[in-house]
């Protein structure tokens, strides 16, 4: 698909310096998903890659935010973990979503102009295909630097509508180098026609420092945690994708077999919206509302606390990339349960966890989350399972893309749709 844009290089475009042993690598990183004042939670596992490719690189990140949510105050600074500049992103919430890649780039075009002043930065890295991804090839053409795209997850579900696929796919095309959380989301963007020398999966990765095995019973004192009997968590944005609900809906089940069980949900309202009252009302007409512990929004070290504070980790979703949370359970020396999406395949062995295959299937997990309860794990290997996917192992690997970007970056003609 031709996008109608003139793609010749601004007058004061200049090919970027080859950076050499004097300098880093100067890193524009371009992402809408990124904690921010009043969602502190939002994007982490994006900002923790960062955070660790700034040991390496020097990153400045643009992280747009919604108009109507700076309108409300929430674009007042915190503490930050890396430079930030958040520009307000106008479009038309809910509806026309095919301008939203355009309107974003236009949006953060004053903020990267102002930035590039004071920072040429090499490369572009951008999070997420659609809008983002879309929004830094604008960019890129603009100032003559080349683009990395990393995917994950949503370019699958969002590929069911006709016309951001195509802007997706346009979007892929042009992106110097891309990288893939999953296996399965590499696939698809070597579908649309990318070269596979220049699409590489990097998983997500794990901070063993903050998230490693800690004893059940202090973990659940310093979590707030008041259940004495075995317990089950699962932990994500409160929407409805993430199966809180197919867990509770098991739960007398698993009640009847282990009288002493209770669930912990951990997490709080996110983009996808939150289903909390809902989930509420399900646990209430079950009979089960003493049996399921509602967290709210955690701050990491909290997510840690609960995690190590649980017998077993259960993710019933319907689609993930590459979840961070499972890396996150196993590091602390948990089983998991995970429905069998993305790249969870890869990450969980028989060693470490159970599957499951259909995320609507009541019994398939009962029985699965059962046979794990029973289960005598070897929690040491899982724990060193973990501990082979760290995020300094992902940054070294990031790193290698941005050199490569900017080493093989060429104008070229445009590519035949």
């Amino acid at each position: 698909m031709a996008f109608a844009l003139d793609e010749t290089p601004r007058a004061d475009a200049r090919p970027p310096a080859a950076p050499g042993p004097q300098r880093p690598l100067r890193v524009l990183s371009f992402t809408t998903v990124y904690p921010q004042p009043g969602n502190p939670v939002h994007g982490l596992f994006v900002q923790e890659r960062l955070r660790h490719l700034s040991r390496r690189a020097d990153v400045r990140v643009v992280a747009p935010v919604a108009a109507w949510r700076r309108r409300h105050g929430m674009e007042e600074a915190a503490a930050e973990a890396l430079p930030v500049l958040r520009p307000a992103f106008h479009y038309v919430p809910g509806v026309l979503k095919g301008l939203d890649g355009a309107l974003l780039a236009l949006s953060a075009l004053p903020a990267v102009r102002r930035l590039r002043r004071g920072f040429d930065f090499d490369v572009i890295d951008a999070h997420f295909t659609y809008p983002d991804g879309f929004a830094a090839v604008l960019l890129g053409a603009w100032f003559g630097r080349p683009v990395t795209i990393t995917e994950r997850g949503t370019l699958i579900p969002l590929s069911a509508d006709p016309v951001r696929r195509r802007l997706a796919d346009w979007a892929l095309r042009r992106a110097d180098r891309t990288i893939a959380v999953a296996a399965n989301l590499a696939e698809r963007i070597r579908a649309c026609g990318i070269p596979a020398e220049r699409c590489t999966v990097i998983e997500n990765g794990v901070d063993t420092d903050r998230f490693r095995p800690q004893d059940r019973t202090a973990a659940r004192a310093r979590a707030g945690c008041p259940h004495g009997g075995r317990l089950l968590v699962s932990v994500g944005h409160l929407s409805a994708r993430k199966g809180f609900h197919r867990l509770i809906t098991v739960l007398p089940r698993l009640l009847d077999r282990f009288p002493d069980l209770a669930l912990a949900v951990v997490g709080g309202p996110g983009a996808e919206g939150d289903v909390r009252a809902r989930l509420e009302r399900q646990a209430a007409e079950l009979g089960v509302s003493g049996r399921v512990l509602f967290a709210g929004a955690q701050p990491p070290d909290g997510v840690a606390a609960w995690l190590a504070a649980g017998d077993l980790f259960a993710l019933a979703t319907d689609y993930e990339g590459c979840p961070n949370v499972v890396w996150e359970a196993m590091a602390c020396a948990r089983p998991v349960v995970v429905t069998r999406v993305g790249h969870v395949a890869h990450m969980v062995p028989p060693f470490a966890g159970l599957l499951c295959d259909r995320p609507d299937d009541a019994d398939e997990w009962t029985r699965r989350i059962a046979d794990a309860l029973d289960r005598d794990w070897d929690r040491a290997r899982i724990r060193r399972h973990a501990e082979a996917h760290t995020w300094d192992r992902v940054a070294d690997r990031v790193l290698r893309e941005w050199r490569l970007a900017v080493a093989n970056h060429r104008q070229q003609p445009e590519p035949k749709p």
